[in-house]
């Protein structure tokens, strides 16, 4: 079995602010402080760079980092479909049931990097983000931070995006909310072509792993969700359980089971 990797928090500036941030951050995570990214040893560093906070990788010889992860709601892929794709025809808005005059109230059980939460709180809908690793957690705070700051972005993320630092079965088990749909996106079974190898996947596996209570995670939400259950999978990948999904809204590449649960007692 390989250690588990060893992860410092630092920065690329030499600021007095940003290295106090950036020892509260350390603190908070209860990691070691490298006051600049060049001092550290560590596997991976928490930096605080003029971007915003990145996950990035020192390379033996090499004079830059290498960059892997770092969510950014204003520019980007998340900026292009909040710009180009904001329409209620796309298959996540359909899977969890948004239609026109009908906005749900969504818990995003497996908030990964948030991109699907932020399409949806870009639809309309109130979205609660769970996320159970501290390390994406962080990531997700301060991407949600700096899209406060920005004119397009935060009036969606102030009224409508949510972000909970818990694991999402007991955080379900235990919420007093009432959520229309639990929206569930997990790690993708372990594949190697191109899609499943893209860095920011195979940095997310490696902080978080496989996923393995997925199954569990779905038989909990589907007792808590009123409308829905929605499980994003890869276009060939097996049903997350043996339970069979009501329907199914496939793309190229993806598809979204659903599993309505009627368990609002109202019709």
């Amino acid at each position: 079995m390989k250690p588990p990797l060893s992860i410092s928090v630092s920065c690329t500036i030499h600021s007095a602010i940003i290295l106090q941030k950036a020892a509260d951050l350390a603190k908070k995570l209860e990691l070691p402080l490298v006051d600049h990214v060049s001092q550290c040893f560590s596997d991976l560093v928490l930096a605080y760079t003029p971007e915003g906070l990145k996950l990035i990788q020192l390379l033996p010889g090499s004079k830059s980092p290498q960059n892997l992860l770092f969510i950014d709601f204003v520019h980007g892929k998340n900026g292009y479909r909040l710009a180009k794709n904001c329409t209620i025809k796309q298959p996540v808005a359909r899977a969890v049931g948004i239609k026109p005059g009908i906005r749900p109230n969504i818990l995003d059980g497996t908030g990964g990097l948030g991109s699907d939460a932020f399409v949806l709180a870009s639809l309309g809908c109130q979205v609660t983000v769970c996320e159970r690793s501290p390390i994406i957690s962080v990531l997700l705070e301060d991407g949600l931070q700096r899209a406060l700051l920005d004119e397009k972005t935060a009036v969606i993320i102030k009224q409508r995006l949510r972000l909970v630092v818990a694991d999402s079965r007991t955080y379900l088990q235990q919420c007093q909310e009432v959520y229309a749909t639990v929206y569930l996106d997990p790690m993708y079974p372990h594949r190697h072509d191109s899609a499943l190898n893209r860095q920011s996947m195979r940095t997310t596996r490696t902080l978080v792993g496989d996923d393995q209570d997925s199954g569990l995670l779905l038989e909990v939400a589907l007792k808590r969700a009123e409308n829905r259950v929605v499980v994003k999978r890869p276009i060939q990948a097996p049903l997350l359980t043996e339970r069979i999904p009501s329907h199914t809204i496939a793309t190229k590449n993806s598809r979204f089971d659903v599993y309505m649960t009627f368990n609002n007692p109202t019709p």
